[in-house]
This record gives C-alpha cells, structure tokens and sequence, in this order.
C-alpha cells in the first residue's frame, strides 16, 4: 500500500510540473495562422530589420517595410532558419514581399512572409500554400 501511495503521489507531482512548464504547442496556437484569403504582394523599402525574442509571439526575424501606402511588420520566421540563409537584408533594402496578412491576438496587424524578393535573391520562407518551410 505504502508503494502504490508514493508511485501516486511522483504522479501527481509530475503531472503538476508537465502543467507548469512553457510549451511550446500553446504559444503556437496564440499565433496567427497564414490565410491565402489575405495573401498580399508589397513592394516597399526596409526601414528596420529586427529579431524577436524566442518567448514571444511571432518570435524570429522581421522585416519593417515601408511602402508608398503604408508600413508593414513582416515575419520571416525563426532566427536560426532564417540564419541558414546567405541573404541577409539591411535598411534601404528595396524588397518585394509576397505573404499573409492577419492579426494578432493583441490586434496588430503583422505579414506573414511566404516570399521576400530582393534584387536577384530570394528567399522563401513558406511552401505555395502558407505551411513554413522551417517544420
């Protein structure tokens, strides 16, 4: 009997701990999703280039891109998929980008980047349906 209590017992204690720890699963449902219904092409220029923490929402590299109409937080996706890449984007860059755009859960509205063009490269951050080419 006395065994059975501490087998229950390191059960529940472990239950508790698999509750309190950070997954990753919850911070990707918060995340907006890619929706070719809202699938935009800008041209425009870099105003910023800024990477996101990776506890945050919409973690990664992003892009602050300027066009004639307005301005656009674009996400390109993970630091360390975007980083495998040779491209590397810098303000004044002139770039065509060709992604969602969707709001987020605090009411922003962010491209999500399927394609970003620049000059003769490009990189493309999403399959032709929106599925990110990093999973």
């Amino acid at each position: 009997m006395r065994s059975e209590m501490a087998v229950f017992v390191l059960f529940l204690a472990g239950s508790a701990i698999l509750r309190a720890a950070p997954r990753e699963e919850t911070t990707r449902a918060e995340e907006p999703r890619y929706d070719l219904a809202t699938e935009i092409s800008l041209l425009g220029t870099i105003t910023e280039v800024r990477e996101v923490p990776a506890n945050s929402s919409l973690s990664g590299i992003h892009l602050i891109v300027k066009s004639p109409a307005q301005v656009f937080d674009v996400h390109l996706g993970p630091a360390k998929f975007i980083q495998q890449f040779e491209i590397r984007f810098a303000k004044g860059d002139e770039v065509r980008v060709t992604g969602s755009k969707v709001k987020t859960a605090s009411g922003v509205h962010v491209v999500l980047a399927r394609e970003v063009r620049r000059e003769s490269e490009t990189l493309s951050c999403r399959r032709a349906k929106g599925e990110p080419n990093w999973e």
